[in-house]
This record gives C-alpha cells, sequence and structure tokens, in this order.
C-alpha cells in the first residue's frame, strides 16, 4: 500500500517538470526565434510478473510504478514572421540556422533563428549578444572565396582607377550625316558631327572627363574617326587617342583600332559576333600625383552604324571615394553595401547551417544552439538553398499560446490528481490501522 505513495509523488514530479516546460514556453512567446519544447513522458514499472495458467497459457501481472518525464523534443516548425523594416533584421524562410562566432576566447560557433542583426563600429555584422555573423567574402564578380568567416561591411570604398570603358547597346552612329574631310580642330565644330563626355578616375579618386570627337571621315567603307581628349586637351605623351572604326554593309562594326591595338569582329550566318585582336588602348599622361599613366581599354563591341539617331551609351569602372549610406540583403543571402559614390558593392553571402538531427541540439541561452558530441558535423550552405533570406523580417516564436494555456490547466489538474491519490492512499492505511479499535 505505501507503494501509492512513491507512484503518486512520480506523477507529482512528472507534472511538475511539465509545467517548468509549459511556463518556459510561455515565458518565451515574445523571444525570436524561440522554439517550443514538448514534453515525452515514459512509465515506470514496479513490478511485472508472467506465469501460467494450467493450460499453458501466459498471464501477466505488472504493476506500474509512476511516471517520469523522459525527455523533452523541440519544435522546429517555422514561426510567423514580423516586419521591422530594418535591412538587418533577417528571418530564415525554411529550414537552417545563421551561423554566428562567439566574442569571447572560446571562440565557438553557435547557431540560431533569431536573426535581430545590426552593424557594430568595427563594420562587424553583430547579434544583440555581440556573436559575429559569419558568410563568405564575394569578390569583384560575385563569386565566394575563403573560408567562412566574420561578415565586415567597409564603412567607406577606396578609389579605383578607371581601366576600361565600354560602349554598349543601343550606341549609334548615324550612318546617314555629312562626310567630313578637313583636319580636327576642337575648337571648330564643322570638323566633327558629334561630341560627347563621359567621367573616368584616377588612382587618388580625382575625377577626369573624357571628351570623344565622332567624325564620319568615309562614306564607301563606313569608317568613322575618333579623337579623345583628357580634361580637354591631349597632354604631353598622350598616345593612340586617335581611333578608327569601321562597319559593315548592315551596320555591325568590323574592326577597332588605335594604330596599335585593333579588334576585328567577324559575323556567322545567324549574326553571331566574334571578335580577335586588341581593344584600342588610349592613354594619357597624369601630373597630380596619381598613378601615371592613366591607360584605358576601349571596347566597341556594341556600337552600330545605321541611318538613325546619334545615340552614346557607355559605362566605365573607375570611381572616387565612397562613403556607407545603407545595406541591403537579397533573399540568397547576398549583404550589398551601397556608397555615396553610387556603387553598390555585393561584400559577402550568408552561411546557412543544418543538422541530420536536429531535435538534439543543446540550448546555451541568448537563443543560441551548440551541437552535442552525437550531432553530426552541420551541413553548412549559402542562403538561398535550403531556405530563403528575408530581409526586414523577424521570425516570431512558434508558441502557440492558446495551446500552452490548456496544457496548463492539464498539468495542473493531473498534478491535482496525483495528489489526490497519495492523500486517498493516506486515508486507506489510516481505515486499516482503524481495525484495531
Amino acid at each position: 500500500m505505501l507503494q501509492s505513495f512513491y507512484t503518486g509523488n512520480t506523477g507529482l514530479g512528472a507534472n511538475r517538470d511539465w509545467l517548468s516546460v509549459i511556463s518556459d514556453n510561455i515565458a518565451n512567446v515574445n523571444t525570436n526565434g524561440y522554439k517550443q519544447e514538448v514534453v515525452n513522458f515514459n512509465d515506470l514499472v514496479s513490478s511485472s510478473l508472467t506465469t501460467f495458467s494450467a493450460g499453458g497459457a501466459p498471464k501477466n501481472r505488472e504493476i506500474g510504478g509512476g511516471s517520469f518525464v523522459g525527455s523533452t523534443t523541440k519544435d522546429f516548425s517555422q514561426g510567423a514572421f514580423k516586419n521591422t523594416n530594418q535591412p538587418l533584421s533577417l528571418a530564415l524562410d525554411g529550414e537552417g540556422f545563421f551561423i554566428v562566432r562567439s566574442p569571447s576566447a572560446n571562440d565557438l560557433q553557435y547557431y540560431t533563428r533569431d536573426g535581430n542583426f545590426r552593424i557594430d563600429a568595427n563594420g562587424d555584422i553583430i547579434n544583440q549578444s555581440g556573436y559575429k555573423l559569419q558568410g563568405w567574402k564575394l569578390d569583384e564578380n560575385g563569386n565566394m572565396i575563403g573560408d567562412l568567416e566574420d561578415v565586415n561591411i567597409p564603412s567607406s570604398l577606396a578609389p579605383h582607377m578607371t581601366s576600361k570603358v565600354s560602349f554598349e547597346e543601343p550606341t549609334n552612329l548615324d550612318s546617314s550625316v555629312p562626310v567630313i574631310s578637313i583636319p580636327f580642330d576642337q575648337n571648330n565644330t564643322s570638323t566633327y558631327n558629334y561630341i560627347n563626355t563621359m567621367p573616368a578616375y584616377d588612382s587618388l579618386g580625382n575625377s577626369h572627363t573624357l571628351s570623344y570627337y565622332y567624325r564620319h571621315t568615309d562614306e564607301t567603307a563606313r569608317r568613322w574617326e575618333v579623337v579623345v581628349l583628357l580634361d580637354g586637351e591631349v597632354p604631353t605623351g598622350t598616345q593612340n587617342n586617335t581611333l578608327t572604326l569601321e562597319f559593315d554593309d548592315q551596320g555591325r562594326i568590323t574592326s577597332a583600332s588605335d594604330g596599335t591595338n585593333t579588334a576585328t569582329y567577324t559575323y556567322d550566318a545567324q549574326g553571331n559576333q566574334s571578335k580577335s585582336g586588341n581593344d584600342p588602348q588610349p592613354s594619357f599622361p597624369l601630373t597630380n600625383g596619381a598613378a601615371s599613366p592613366l591607360s584605358l581599354t576601349m571596347s566597341f563591341d556594341n556600337v552600330s552604324e545605321v541611318a538613325s539617331d546619334f545615340i552614346f551609351y557607355s559605362q566605365q569602372d573607375g570611381y572616387g571615394k565612397g562613403d556607407l549610406m545603407n545595406i541591403s540583403v537579397s533573399e540568397d543571402g547576398v549583404l550589398k553595401g551601397s556608397y555615396t559614390n553610387g556603387q553598390v558593392k555585393d561584400v559577402a553571402k550568408l552561411g546557412v547551417a543544418t543538422f541530420k538531427d536536429k531535435e538534439i541540439l543543446i540550448r546555451k541561452g541568448d537563443n543560441l544552439y551548440l551541437p552535442n558530441q552525437k550531432t553530426f558535423t552541420p551541413i553548412i550552405v549559402p542562403g538561398g538553398v535550403i531556405s530563403k533570406v528575408r530581409s526586414g523580417m523577424l521570425e516570431m516564436s512558434n508558441v502557440d499560446i492558446s495551446k500552452e494555456f490548456i496544457n496548463l490547466i492539464t498539468a495542473q489538474r493531473a498534478y491535482q490528481a496525483n495528489a489526490k491519490t497519495i492523500t486517498t492512499g493516506d486515508q486507506i492505511i489510516q481505515t486499516t490501522m482503524d481495525i484495531k479499535r
């Protein structure tokens, strides 16, 4: 009979633990990225005896010893999103965890669903506890380089010297304009058909003006001369600044030459372009302390010559110094910095980790998880592979408050019922003792 006391006591302990888990879930209803815990009860067996009847049929006599909380399971279902309008508020739409590195000496990597990040004074992306977000650096072409490391957004961009100029569609030289045969004179507008300008930058970030004077020199050969000036003049020592362009009878470019370098173009039956040789490379000496000369590779691949209006559209790869204005994050985890010099630079790509058995990750507080010794090494992939990154959003707790209230009532009643079994057992013992009276 005394066994009922201990059986009831295990029920009290098990439901007390359940109440603790429920309380923890409710307490974290507003915790970003929190995943609720679910209690798993196991039964205890006090005695188990199997006997056999005269006919050989087995009979079991089993008396339970109560219950206990055998384990808890994390519910990793997706939480709802809330809008913050902050670009470094990030949420994972799908599987996985953000990877953050401890700022302390242990240098451990932790995993979290809480994407409440900000940029610190050093340009590192950190969470609210100072843990540094992990990702890969990107090169100029947007390719990931090196190992996973702290994501850092440069607060400024150093100047980049212009090295390449390209003329893009719909750049067109009007084939119907008059042919000019007199020598070029920049001060005489009758010596050229068109003029246009564009900026170029030296190694110190100083802006210079490139002026292009277009002269239609041969209608039959469909030839044009292009004179390139730097800041309105031809500095002493300038090389290859007079270019020659030729086109075929369909207005497609066939050659671009500066007298030293010549790019030649051919076309197949489908009109696909092939190119050989070297693009024109004019160069201009500089005397302002910047690296000299300003040497430019000029691509005319997409220039046409048809009877239509003159259109000038060009791009160059240089820029002056720029300071960080804002940050954006794409759904594939690419962090972009926008700078005051007009540049938008792909800086880094976020890493996302997942586990084969995420249920046994260990909670470490601060919305962080660590793998234990039985957890396989995480699978780390770039953002956008197993989940999309939502910028300006935070994942909310996935605690179902109404369900937890129902669990709270159930746990309370179960606790009371187990307490009642103890008091009932006490009453039975008292009744037994009263037999003697």
